[in-house]
């Protein structure tokens, strides 16, 4: 992150005035404000370690959205500098997880604006199959346990569109809840639960299929 070195020098100052000019609370700062106050005032561990906590769910919502792992790396770069830059801006209304992610996802979004695959994205994201009735497959638990334990992952997830590989990997292997997912994509409570409806239908799917030839333990 060399890059960021600089950037702490050129912007130190002026993120110092935004703190000292911010409402302070009265009650004690939680860890996360205690983090976001060390990086505005120039730590540069600090802002190590903000990397460290986030950047493995930053580098899964970027992942599934361009589907192209040689670029996760610089994509993560740039996420994590355009959340060095705009961090003075965080007022918490949401909580810094879910404000970096939603970083991560516009950087992603802007990657694919660059390669004219935007509205490929955005027809996917937003004309899920309708949510049908009945047997809706495997519950949450059942599935945030095979995909833990990693079992048939692969095979199960690449059946999803890239859409419902994101929220699916947000839900259960990151455990955000709708609230949160709708305030990293955008997407409307109901688009989101259509897409979980149709990725629990392929699962369930997968995991018939595999039961069915005995590798299921």
């Amino acid at each position: 992150m060399s890059l960021l070195g600089g950037a702490l020098a050129a912007l130190r100052g002026r993120r110092r005035q935004d703190a000292a000019t911010s409402t302070i609370p009265a009650e004690p700062l939680d860890a996360d404000h205690v983090l976001v106050r060390a990086i505005i005032d120039g730590s540069q561990p600090a802002f190590a370690q903000l990397v460290e906590t986030h950047q493995r769910t930053c580098a899964h919502v970027i992942g599934r959205m361009v589907g192209d792992r040689d670029q996760v790396a610089d994509l993560l770069q740039e996420t994590f500098l355009a959340v060095f830059r705009q961090l003075h801006r965080f007022r918490f209304e949401s909580s810094l997880r879910t404000w970096i992610s939603r970083v991560a996802y516009t950087t992603a979004l802007q990657y694919l604006r660059r390669r004219r695959l935007e509205a490929q994205w955005m027809v996917a994201v937003e004309a899920p199959e309708e949510l049908g009735v009945g047997d809706e497959g495997p519950g949450p638990a059942e599935i945030s346990e095979t995909l833990q334990a990693g079992r048939h992952l692969g095979a199960a997830l690449e059946r999803l569109s890239a859409p419902q590989r994101l929220i699916v990997g947000l839900h259960y292997l990151e455990d955000f809840d709708l609230a949160e997912i709708e305030q990293v994509t955008g997407l409307a409570r109901g688009t989101i639960k259509s897409h979980l409806y149709r990725a629990r239908q392929v699962l369930k799917q997968e995991l018939v299929r595999h039961a069915t030839a005995g590798e299921l333990l």
